[in-house]
């Protein structure tokens, strides 16, 4: 090791332990042996950034990069420096040249990720010219990394275009694991509400069903599943039920309660066999390089042939654990549902491949767990919630649809609980945020609105329930942070409906379930005309702005009579609309209509 090098190790030792002045003199006597040597550099920057020396910071960095273009280090802590100097343009692109090295060099998620998200945090404009910069000096081949990380700085939906046109016109360029990865990552971002660009609607109507509809072909032809699918013979009853859903997780995940609840149901009420269908089918592991990475979860012990109970009643599951989406586990599904020959499938939750694979086969009865447009394969589709119509949908999918409502089967109420035992104050309007992904969906234009809210109702409070990790910081940095609390978890959420004052739902796709409990307890809702949450509380409940959704929390927080009057309409909604039995009822008759339309 020469002397320079050595010197630099000893320098970076002290630096690394908080001696920032030893650190600095070694690093400019290096500089001084070796005039613009860029770790020196770099390393002297990053200690002006430290030491709140912004300006400095950007200087020195910079020289070092003019001597080292290739350290995805150097520009990301020229990114760094620039944002701290205010110059947020500069610093995305230069965060987009660091990010564009490491993607090149094949870098996983980690790093790529957290790059990404430092550019996400500027305006859309800023974004876009941050993704053009990523798009210029990118090298390698993958279109799905390339595609979907674009998509991810500029949440332009033409990236998620191209993606899916480049496999409609070319299917054997990727595989069926890859297209299913692409897939999922693909509709997680929208139902996030990830996209900020272009015509959604045409896209998930037009190529992204087309996608799916390309997916579950080459599954089966690829597979070989195809030989494998009988065609089933005409029967006059309901009598044996498969229900197929993407993912039962136990206690706790509402999806998983709702299909066990049809499910016994179906069989305790109305006398049919039923088998429920366990594949695991969303992605539980990382197939290929689509941007972000991610994975669903996986009940390891719910594992084969096995019986789960609840609500006093037990059914027969199978169930797939296996993270992976391949011929060995598709044929062991198929196979399974086969010997046991159900008179109809019931394809429960959005984007059920699995199901959709018997469409041509069997009668499949497609009963939503979201509203909107699914891009299912079966016989029938249902609506989610009562006034749910097929307006503006595909031809082909117009005719397969039926009016229905979702239903809900209410969680024990459990004893009553103070203000006190969550830790709030005892006094003054109490607005609840529920969800499981409010770190995604409480982004900084909601915590603006509720901060307006706050300012109108100085007694006023809100609480967030639900397990986050992202949040708390947002709402410190809150005008009205000292009056917002993240609750994490809530064990009885009807506990919690029961000294709150109104829901406040965030503009999202989900977050119809939590929503139908609070209706049940007369805990009036404000949300936005879209989403699960419009469709389950009514058009009556919802608003068409930002001005209405203040206006009518506020009368709600400061208007005892009109809290009255809400709370009475909420239990009203509730009591006409969301009756299960009902539901369950309904899906039978659909089941029929099925079988003679198959």
């Amino acid at each position: 090791m020469d002397q320079i090098e050595q010197t630099l190790a000893v320098a970076t030792e002290h630096h690394r332990a908080g001696r920032t002045a030893e650190a600095e003199r070694l690093y400019r006597d290096v500089l001084d042996a070796s005039p613009g040597h860029p770790d020196a550099l770099h390393l002297l920057g990053v200690i002006a950034l430290q030491s709140g020396r912004a300006e400095e910071a950007v200087d020195r960095i910079a020289q070092a990069v003019a001597g080292d273009d290739g350290s995805p280090l150097f520009h990301a802590n020229l990114g760094h420096a620039l944002h701290a100097s205010g110059r947020q343009r500069e610093a995305a692109l230069s965060f987009a040249r660091a990010l564009t090295l490491l993607t090149n060099e094949g870098e996983g998620w980690g790093n790529v990720g957290a790059l990404a998200n430092l550019i996400r945090r500027y305006d859309d404009d800023t974004r876009a010219a941050a993704a053009a910069e990523v798009d210029a000096r990118y090298t390698m081949g993958d279109v799905m990394r390339r595609q979907s990380l674009l998509f991810l700085l500029s949440g332009d939906i033409a990236h998620y275009r191209n993606l899916v046109n480049t496999a409609l016109e070319d299917p054997l360029r990727f595989s069926v694991p890859s297209m299913h990865y692409a897939y999922w990552g693909i509709a997680m971002r929208l139902f996030q509400g990830d996209a900020r660009k272009g015509d959604i609607g045409a896209f998930t109507n037009g190529e992204f069903r087309r996608f799916y509809r390309l997916l579950v072909e080459e599954t089966a032809r690829r597979y070989g599943l195809d030989t494998r699918l009988r065609r089933a013979s005409p029967r006059a009853a309901v009598k044996r039920v498969a229900l197929i859903t993407n993912q039962m997780l136990g206690e706790g995940h509402q999806p998983t309660a709702d299909a066990f609840d049809y499910a016994r149901r179906l069989q305790n009420d109305h006398g049919c066999e039923v088998l429920i269908v366990n594949p695991n089918a969303m992605a539980v592991e990382g197939e290929n390089g689509f941007v972000p990475e991610y994975s669903y979860n996986v009940t390891e012990e719910y594992d084969g042939e096995q019986t789960i109970s609840a609500q006093g009643a037990s059914v027969r599951m199978l169930s797939f654990p296996q993270p992976r989406f391949d011929e060995e586990k598709l044929t062991a599904i198929v196979d399974a549902v086969e010997r046991f020959d159900p008179d109809v499938i019931i394809a429960f939750g959005g984007s059920n491949t699995v199901a959709d694979l018997f469409a041509g086969t069997r009668p499949v009865v497609f009963l939503p767990t979201s509203s909107g447009l699914a891009p299912s394969l079966a016989t029938l589709l249902l609506g989610y919630a009562p006034e749910d119509s097929a307006a503006g949908w595909p031809e082909e999918a117009r005719t397969r649809f039926r009016p229905f409502s979702f239903g809900w089967n209410l969680p024990a109420a459990g004893p009553a609980r103070s203000r006190a035992e969550f830790g709030l104050p005892p006094d003054g309007p109490l607005y609840v945020v529920v969800g499981n992904r409010l770190d995604q969906e409480v982004g900084p234009e909601f915590l603006e609105t509720l901060d307006r809210l706050l300012d109108r109702v100085p007694d006023g409070q809100v609480a967030f329930a639900g397990a986050v990790s992202e949040l708390p910081g947002r709402i410190a940095a809150t005008r009205n942070a000292a009056r917002m609390r993240a609750l994490g978890d809530v064990e009885g959420i009807r506990g919690l409906y029961g000294v709150a004052t109104a829901y406040l739902n965030p503009p999202r796709q989900g977050g119809g379930g939590s929503a139908a409990f609070a209706l049940a307890d007369g805990l009036p809702v404000v949300t936005y005309a879209w989403g699960d949450v419009a469709g389950v509380v009514g058009p009556s409940m919802t608003v068409a702005d930002e001005a209405a959704f203040l206006e009518r929390a506020v009368a709600l927080g400061q208007d005892p009579a009109a809290r009255s009057q809400a709370a009475e309409a909420a239990r009203t909604r509730f009591a006409e609309t969301t009756d299960r039995a009902r539901s369950v009822e309904k899906l039978l008759d659909y089941a029929r209509e099925a079988q003679g339309l198959f």
